[in-house]
């Protein structure tokens, strides 16, 4: 089974960090976010991947190459100008065809079980199939509903509270059959949510969602983006949480839910608390405070941080304080 990752976008929201560098390159965890999805495709048996790219899209190729590192097959397909999410796909048509395939954005975090998602799709006899999750919030999320079967009846784009008329959101993880490319024009800004959907529902065909209670976080916003960390270092399997080669001097103090790189150097009097990440070779000078905050670079000298960081993102020499209490 092939897939591919929609890698893209322009990431205008998590500015001012994706004016260097592209959003699937943003460390979740301290591994860039598509670096994630490669991982998940590869558990799944996907291991023959594209991913579309755009903006900054030479460094997406650069970093992962032929996908060797995450044993998958990697290709890419360049757009000069953007053709939508599902116009994307459209132009690996050839690619795809021969059996059912994945879709998924190169951007969220997420354990979904893929096998699980696949099953669901044969066994409906969809000829699009997408994983739908249970949100708190539907008035931010594009939300779907179906019948008792998962057979989709119709969707609402970001309801205003108290209109919902679901709360079950489109993750943006699709199985498709080759047949939506006669849906979908060549060389067109085509759009999944928007315009494919929407118009295979009305024809009568069977498009389906399959319900999941699996993590799943679009990191598009500066405020998701952090609150994501929050989430993930709560999980009790993550066994290694200061890197190989870290150094933390004497009267240093970490906190047990925050996580380390490796060769990071966390000196005397410095104190990593709450749910931090500080990425590879960073230092943390002493007296610094760093709390409930992201810290990275995305280049081989880590960052040198003189000072507090309280809720905050610091990435490459850019710092932007969010202050959230919760979201």
């Amino acid at each position: 089974m092939k897939a591919f990752v929609l890698a893209a976008g322009k990431g205008t929201r998590l500015r001012p960090f994706t004016d260097a560098l592209p959003k699937p390159l943003m460390p979740v965890m301290n591994k860039p976010v598509m670096a994630h999805i490669l991982g998940l495709c590869r558990k799944h048996g996907l291991d023959q991947v594209v991913a579309n790219l755009h903006y900054k899209g030479e460094k997406i190729s650069e970093y992962f190459g032929n996908g060797s590192q995450y044993q998958v097959s990697l290709g890419y397909s360049r757009e000069e100008q953007l053709l939508g999410t599902a116009g994307g796909v459209r132009r690996q048509a050839d690619f795809l065809a021969g059996g059912p395939f994945l879709v998924i954005s190169g951007d969220v975090m997420t354990d979904l079980d893929l096998t699980a998602l696949l099953q669901f799709h044969k066994q409906s006899g969809a000829v699009a199939t997408m994983a739908v999750k249970e949100v708190g919030d539907p008035s931010r999320f594009g939300v779907v509903v179906s019948d008792s079967h998962g057979k989709v009846e119709s969707f609402q784009e970001k309801p205003i509270r108290g209109t919902e008329r679901s709360r079950w959101a489109n993750t943006g993880i699709y199985v498709l059959e080759p047949e939506v490319f006669n849906y979908i024009p060549e060389a067109t800004f085509f759009d999944f949510g928007n315009d494919l959907f929407p118009m295979l529902v009305a024809e009568g065909a069977p498009v389906f969602a399959m319900r999941t209670g699996a993590y799943w976080s679009d990191v598009g916003t500066l405020a998701q983006y952090l609150y994501t960390h929050w989430e993930l270092l709560t999980h009790p399997e993550i066994v290694q949480r200061i890197g190989e080669g870290t150094v933390v001097e004497p009267g240093a103090v970490i906190s047990d839910q925050a996580l380390i790189g490796r060769h990071c150097t966390i000196e005397k009097g410095a104190r990593v608390l709450g749910y931090s990440c500080v990425s590879d070779g960073c230092v943390i000078r002493a007296g610094s405070v760093v709390v409930d905050s992201v810290m990275w670079t995305s280049e081989q000298l880590g960052e040198r941080l003189s000072g507090d960081l309280v809720r905050s993102i610091w990435g490459d020499g850019k710092h932007v304080c969010l202050g959230i209490p919760n979201l």
